[in-house]
């Protein structure tokens, strides 16, 4: 028990390192609240920016909750310190200390420190190379973006299977298309597994059409989005699907079984009709 005990200490005080960085946000956020914990009268400025703070510092420290938490999931623990206020309560506690002193001078000296302070702990993030102009409104690769256009229907939300790359980025674009699974199966930690999964991702270079054809209707899929960049061991045409549209180098196909069904359903658009016939 004191072995897991040391190793959850341990691995807190990672946490925090990690978390604080090069920058010393950690030292201020704790000057801050002691400045404040001696300095503020109002009850209710206090329950919220020093009781609360602390309760919940107290929390994140606690070996037992932390434990628990990392059982859970270690590698996200530390955002635990989310939740913490530094920024407000650094801030807040710069206003007190500006209002202490009584000439305009005294006050202009205080503000003028304290943003040099908070600007050599942080980095200019509008630089070439942690800054990079959007290419479109939602701040995601325009190929998805195209992929995402082509897939949608106006009368009805298909299932459609894609390269992981494109993953992490759909849904911040749109949820009129279903997946069979999602960007949480790129992460390991998470140990999720799927058999359409390891057909479309299991090889880096080539694709088993016929493998994935069967996994793809397996799971409902009514379009099947390959990668150009990847050979094709078979023919999607010979498994009962047709190439739909190509986009930015990707593949997009429909299965025939889906396609007769939506089709008398009314709910296929003209150009995927113009397509499968």
């Amino acid at each position: 028990m004191l072995e897991k005990l040391i190793e959850v200490m341990k691995a807190l005080f990672e946490d925090v390192l990690l978390y604080n960085n090069d920058s010393f946000l950690i030292p201020l956020f704790l000057i801050a609240l002691l400045f404040l914990w001696v300095t503020e009268k109002d009850k209710k400025v206090r329950v919220v920016l020093l009781y609360l703070v602390a309760a919940l510092g107290v929390v994140f420290l606690c070996p037992l909750y932390a434990w628990i938490g990392m059982k859970i999931d270690a590698d996200i623990y530390y955002r635990v310190l989310w939740s913490l206020p530094m920024g407000i309560l650094v801030c807040y506690s710069v206003i007190k200390l500006m209002t202490r002193f009584r000439t305009v001078f005294a006050k202009a000296l205080i503000f003028i420190m304290a943003v040099l302070v908070i600007m050599l702990n942080g980095d200019l993030v509008y630089t070439k190379s942690m800054h990079v102009k959007a290419g479109n409104a939602y701040h995601i690769p325009q190929i998805v973006i195209d992929v995402a256009d082509a897939l949608k229907l106006e009368n009805y939300r298909p299932i459609a299977v894609l390269p992981a790359e494109l993953l992490p980025f759909l849904r911040q674009y749109t949820a009129d298309i279903f997946t069979p699974y999602g960007r949480n199966i790129l992460e390991p930690a998470w140990t999720f597994q799927n058999e359409l999964y390891d057909a479309m991702e299991g090889d880096r270079n080539a694709y088993d059409v016929a493998e994935v054809a069967r996994c793809a209707r397996n799971h409902q899929c009514a379009f099947v989005v390959l990668s150009s960049g990847k050979q094709m061991h078979g023919s999607m045409e010979e498994e009962g699907y047709f190439l739909f549209r190509f986009v930015q180098g990707y593949f997009i196909y429909m299965d025939y079984n889906y396609y007769w069904v939506f089709k008398e359903q009314g709910l296929l658009d003209a150009d995927v009709i113009e397509a499968g016939g």
